[in-house]
Order: C-alpha cells, then sequence, then structure tokens
C-alpha cells in the first residue's frame, strides 16, 4: 500500500475520517451539476466544507483557500462567492434538508455500529437561536434585542450528554407557531432518536419546556424526565413549605389545563450557598419536575441536581456547532439551512473522530473529561487535508 505522509502529524485514522466524510457528503448531498458547469460537484463541496470549518463568509474564505491552494502548488477549482451561493441556491430548501439529515443518519449508522448507542443515555432538549439580521420571513421568530437585532433563526436539538459521546441526533428548525406547539417539537425528536436506536435513560429540558403538554406527551411516551421548573406562584410556596418544616423535599404536583390534569414529582433542593447580596431566601432554592416514581425520586434525590447539570453539555454542543458554521449575509432560506445542517454533519463527525481515537488509546468513554481532538485541531488539519487533496483507503 502507498505511503502517504501524515497531514500535520494527525494519524492515518484522521486522514481516513477526512476522506471518508468527503466521499460521503458527495454522495448523499447532490448538488444539481450540469455538461456546462465550470465547477463540479466535489468543487462546490470542498469550498463548502473549506468555509465551515474555517467559520468564514463565502466572500473572503474562498479567496483565502485560493490563494493557500496556489502556496501549495494546486491549482484547483475554487468558485466565487456568487458561483457558490448560486450553486447551492439551485437545491430547495425541503431536498437540501432532506439530503443533509439523512447525511447526518448516515453518520450516526457509523456510531451506532462502533457501539455509541449501545448503552441507555441521557439526552437534552433545547433551542439556539441564530441572529438574522434581514427583512423578517415566516422562518424566523422574535426574541430578546441581542447582538444588534431581535430576530433569529430557532433551531429545536437532540443531543446526547454522555461523555465521549456527544452526537446530535437530529436539529430541525422551529417558527413562530412552532413555539406554541413545544410539545409537538418534543415528541418528534424524541421519536427520531429512537428511530435512530437511542435508548434514553433520561431527558433533561429547561424551564421553558415546562408546561402541561409537553409532561403529558412525555408521560404519554414512557420517557423519564427531569425539566427544570419555573418559580411561579404554586412552586415558591413549596419552596417556602419545604424551608420551614425541612420535609416534602419530594412531594406530589400537578398542572392544570382545560379541565385535564397532569401529574408529576416535584423535587425541590438547595443549589446555591448564601449570597452576600441575596435579596430573597427563594434565590438559594430551586425545583425540577420529573415523572420518576416517589421512591425512586427520594432514594435518588441527591443526585438529581447533579443529573440537570448534565443537560449544559447541549449549551456547549452549541457553541461547538457554532465553530463548524459558515456564515453569510444572505437571507436566502436555503443557503442558511445548509450552512446549519452541515455544521451539525461536521460537528458529529468530529465527535466520530474523538470517539475513535478513545477506542486506538484504549481510554474508556466515560473517563474523557475533555475531546482528545479539540475543534481547532480537527479543522486545522481537515483544512490542509483540503488543500493538499490526500486521500487513503481506510485503516
Amino acid at each position: 500500500m502507498k505511503q502517504i505522509n501524515m497531514v500535520h502529524g494527525v494519524s492515518r485514522a484522521a486522514l481516513w475520517v477526512f476522506t471518508f466524510s468527503l466521499r460521503l457528503a458527495l454522495k448523499t448531498f447532490v448538488i444539481p451539476t450540469w455538461y456546462n458547469c465550470v465547477y463540479s460537484a466535489s468543487d462546490i463541496l470542498w469550498s463548502l466544507t473549506y468555509l465551515s470549518l474555517e467559520s468564514d463568509y463565502a466572500e473572503g474564505g474562498l479567496d483565502i483557500l485560493r490563494r493557500r491552494l496556489h502556496r501549495h502548488y494546486r491549482h484547483g477549482k475554487v468558485p466565487n462567492s456568487d458561483t457558490l451561493l448560486y450553486r447551492l441556491k439551485q437545491v430547495s430548501r425541503r431536498d437540501a434538508q432532506r439530503m443533509l439529515q439523512r447525511l447526518n443518519e448516515n453518520v450516526l449508522s457509523m456510531a451506532k455500529w462502533k457501539g455509541a448507542f449501545l448503552k441507555r443515555a441521557v439526552a437534552a432538549i433545547d433551542l439556539t437561536f441564530i441572529p438574522y439580521y434581514g427583512k423578517p420571513t415566516p422562518y424566523v421568530v422574535q426574541g430578546k434585542y441581542k447582538l444588534g437585532t431581535c430576530w433569529f433563526h430557532c433551531y429545536a436539538a437532540i443531543r446526547l450528554v454522555e461523555r465521549g459521546r456527544r452526537y446530535v441526533i437530529k436539529s430541525r428548525l422551529v417558527t413562530s407557531l412552532d413555539l406554541s406547539e413545544k410539545a409537538q417539537i418534543v415528541e418528534e425528536l424524541v421519536m427520531e432518536a429512537r428511530r435512530q436506536g437511542l435508548h434514553i435513560r433520561l431527558l433533561l429540558m429547561d424551564k421553558g419546556f415546562y408546561s402541561h403538554e409537553v409532561i403529558k406527551t412525555l408521560k404519554a411516551m414512557e420517557v423519564k424526565f427531569i425539566i427544570a421548573a419555573p418559580k411561579n406562584n404554586r412552586v415558591k410556596e413549596a419552596i417556602l413549605d419545604y424551608i420551614r418544616t425541612a420535609k416534602g423535599q419530594v412531594r406530589m404536583f400537578n398542572m392544570k389545563k382545560g379541565g385535564e390534569t397532569v401529574n408529576f414529582n416535584l423535587t425541590i433542593h438547595r443549589l446555591k450557598k448564601k449570597k452576600k447580596k441575596m435579596k430573597n431566601i427563594l434565590e438559594l432554592y430551586g425545583a425540577f419536575a420529573t415523572n420518576m416514581g416517589y421512591k425512586k425520586a427520594m432514594r435518588t434525590w441527591q443526585t438529581i441536581p447533579g443529573d440537570y447539570r448534565r443537560r449544559w453539555g447541549i449549551e456547549t454542543g452549541f457553541r461547538v456547532e457554532k465553530g463548524f458554521r459558515a456564515e453569510t449575509t444572505s437571507p436566502d432560506e436555503t443557503i442558511r439551512e445548509i450552512y446549519h445542517q452541515y455544521a451539525v454533519v461536521l460537528e458529529n463527525f468530529w465527535t466520530f473522530h474523538n470517539v475513535r481515537e478513545a477506542k486506538r488509546r484504549r481510554i474508556p468513554l466515560g473517563q474523557m473529561v475533555r475531546p482528545i481532538v479539540k475543534v481547532k485541531e480537527f479543522s486545522t488539519d481537515f483544512r490542509y487535508f483540503i488543500i493538499t487533496n490526500s486521500s487513503i483507503e481506510p485503516p
């Protein structure tokens, strides 16, 4: 077999991941090409991948790619920004979403084959908001003023929050109408996780999902959950009663809507130490809604806050995903959907590569406090791989 130099000292396994990811993407994400096109589908895909890894705009990022190719004495075909965006726009938004989600499913299938879903796992569902500065469209939602705008593209995602295997199972766009139907969003994401073969041991969600409909849906689906409870009047009364009596750390609770009642357990915890500038003792306490049985909730009462803190894994994941998403000022919804969904795919490839590296070094995934290969290292070597056009067979 032909010997190939390592890119930036990266292992052959990493080079194989880079090669395989581009081949799989080229096969699954079909970019329309005509007989008289100057740039092939692979030229467009490699340029898109480079921009995503660089987290750059098409205008400047492609010029940098062109100069770097010239520096390495390679004269690859790099489209200008107008050509790249035009070719991507030839794919409808729905088709782009379908193909890229299928691509992500293929990555998850490889992860499943490697044993990522063998054990029951803790998962989290949350929303992320990407600033939008154009004219409002049906695909954006209004929120609090942030980073110079009050309009955002909102995405709901379900993600594993287990050490070493924080895969994004699915990320989907949420419109203003969808925000009022969060139970349907939760049901769709949980069903997708089950379809991928993931067995959810515990589902974590923040206060935004504390509602009658969401709890009712999860109980009907028999999914164990922990949801942070906002401090409304009833929850405050429960917390104050616990402070006074030191009893009732787990108590039966319910929510009513339209004459229908949904029951669950409310667990109360002291989450913070005493603060100097504390205005109210309630600031030290928090509560969680769960459908665990009373005896199990009592038995695991001390560990529930720690379990819920694992939800920060999805917040970290959103920041990681941003490092794989190309930037754009285009208001075109197809471009924005492609950039977001492709970032999800690249992040899962990065996670998959870290899992392979952990097994190669015989490190148990449960002991991976931090990724072996950082995002910056992965992106730098992947970009160099694109520029040098290396390719090897599977190790």
